[in-house]
């Protein structure tokens, strides 16, 4: 299941006494283990009944010994492994072998980056446990995720500071939740976060690449282009050398639109066009939004601004936001 369902059925699945949370997010997997946590234990001490275990450093025999303990000062044990892609195949299946007949006082976590689920042990694993995946949000869904994690603090945010927020910092959710609680121990008596308030509080602290910038541009998104621009100029970047990058991007997703209408495969796409096949899909994504009459507008911006930049028509920084104005407008 994934983490928005996991939350929803959060109150039948915490009696399970197996968990298993696969994925890189690690504060949505480090949210529904404080959740767990919660429900485990309340009010009551868990000092002696929880125990953090790493793959990596501890054999299966001392996870078993663990979890199969009796709980001493509360009514459930707590046992957490992380890194259970590092455990051998023989201690899978030993692993498997326990959650066919799991203790009953015990909450049994298993945490991985990833793991094979196709393995016969893994995949008995997965099924005797509550799976709950804890993939990165896409970025559409990130201004979304801000909202609700605002409002499941007391506050509100409205939907411009939640985009510049993003703009701001990034997709990084744990990064995302320390900006917030600084934003909110700032509001005073307020209970709704403006965009004033991301800008006092948060700045222009994130560092931007022209990857960002490309990935904006490339999803037409004017403000969000431009305001990664300032950030790259005020950081010191090259006015030529963002202006040969964007160049080149456009030219990479003009490649990508006429190896796509001639029905070439997406490996085909990644070796004629010299992209890395992991890149290709995003790439035709992208491409899709510009039409070819755009691409013939576009490279003729490029080019004219590139001679402003030569000749000092105008500064660099106006230079590049009217290109980008000309080319997402």
């Amino acid at each position: 299941m994934t983490y928005n369902e996991f939350l929803k059925s959060l109150k039948k699945n915490q009696e399970s006494p197996l968990f298993l949370f696969i994925g890189v997010e690690d504060y949505l997997i480090e949210d529904g283990v404080r959740r767990l946590d919660d429900a485990c234990f309340g009010s009551n001490p868990k000092d002696f009944d929880y125990d953090i275990l790493y793959a990596s450093q501890v054999d299966v025999g001392r996870i078993l010994d663990v979890a199969n303990a009796y709980p001493m000062m509360s009514p459930c044990r707590m046992v957490i492994v992380k890194e259970l892609q590092k455990v051998p195949a023989k201690g899978l299946e030993a692993l498997a072998a326990y959650v066919n007949n799991p203790a009953k006082t015990t909450k049994l976590i298993l945490i991985a980056d990833k793991l094979n689920l196709r393995s016969k042990a893994a995949s008995t694993i997965k099924s005797k446990s509550c799976y709950v995946e804890c993939k990165p949000l896409y970025e559409n869904k990130i201004p979304a995720w801000i909202s609700e994690f605002v409002k499941g603090s007391g506050y509100e945010i409205s939907s411009e500071a939640s985009l510049l927020l993003q703009a701001y910092v990034g997709n990084n959710l744990r990064a995302l939740v320390n900006e917030v609680e600084k934003i909110t121990l700032n509001l005073n008596s307020k209970k709704k976060i403006e965009t004033e308030d991301v800008q006092n509080v948060v700045g222009f602290s994130r560092k931007f690449s022209v990857f960002d910038l490309n990935d904006a541009i490339g999803g037409k998104k004017l403000e969000k282009s431009i305001t990664i621009l300032n950030k790259m100029l005020e950081s010191g970047e090259s006015h030529t050398a963002i202006l040969a990058m964007i160049t080149r991007h456009f030219v990479n997703l003009l490649k990508v639109k006429g190896l796509g209408a001639q029905k070439k495969s997406r490996s085909e796409i990644a070796s004629l066009a010299g992209i890395p096949l992991f890149f290709v899909q995003k790439t035709e994504e992208m491409a899709r939004k510009f039409s070819n009459e755009k691409f013939d507008d576009i490279f003729s911006v490029l080019l004219t601004t590139d001679l402003k930049l030569k000749t000092s028509q105008q500064s660099p920084e106006i230079a590049l936001q009217t290109m980008l104005i000309n080319i997402l407008q």
